[in-house]
């Protein structure tokens, strides 16, 4: 086991150190090769540059629940609501040649109680305000690209009081330059 260990070991040292070997031949052309040729150099090769991937922006979610603790200001708060969720467009739904616009429906569980406003937001940005039995909306200007949905309900006083998940759905837009994309949806009735 030992022995095992310790020629697995040298393969996977011997893998990540290995040497690269520079050379021009007699055209005045450079190669590079991972095994030695007459006349080569030994090339020490910098680290691989790496970056960390950035940080998506978020919205706090504020959890639908009556165990939200009671707080003063902009603070969610207990409700007795189960459930805000964006219903339409679905989590990671493609939307094709829209025209720029997309249909937003919205559940609330109980429904949206006196005094209540359901606040959507458009990646980041307030779009809509609907108040009583309004559920549904529709959003323009939105392009091609990905975008995120949440909604919220905040109360009388503007504070949150319960709010869902983000959505995320995708714009599309067939290509008048290229018409018989392969990837482009069916024309309708055909």
């Amino acid at each position: 086991m030992r022995t095992l260990m310790f020629i697995l070991l040298a393969v996977v040292s011997t893998a990540v150190s290995a040497e690269v070997y520079r050379w021009v031949d007699e055209t005045g052309q450079i190669h590079y090769s991972d095994r030695p040729h007459e006349g080569a150099e030994t090339v020490t090769l910098p680290h691989a540059q790496t970056f960390p991937a950035p940080r998506a922006p978020q919205r706090r979610i504020v959890p639908p629940t009556d165990a939200a603790p009671a707080a003063p200001g902009n603070q969610p708060r207990a409700t007795g609501y189960r459930a805000v969720d964006i219903v339409s467009p679905k989590n990671q739904e493609v939307l094709w040649n829209t025209g720029g616009i997309v249909r937003v429906a919205v559940a609330t569980e109980p429904s949206l109680r006196s005094g209540h406003v359901l606040v959507i937001y458009l990646d980041d940005e307030v779009v809509a305000r609907l108040t009583g039995n309004e559920r549904k909306t529709e959003l323009t200007q939105v392009y091609r690209g990905e975008h995120s949905l949440q909604a919220e309900v905040r109360d009388s006083g503007g504070a949150i009081v319960a709010g869902g998940v983000p959505v995320t759905f995708m714009v599309q837009q067939t290509s008048i330059q290229n018409p018989n994309n392969p990837n482009a949806p069916p024309a309708p009735g055909t």
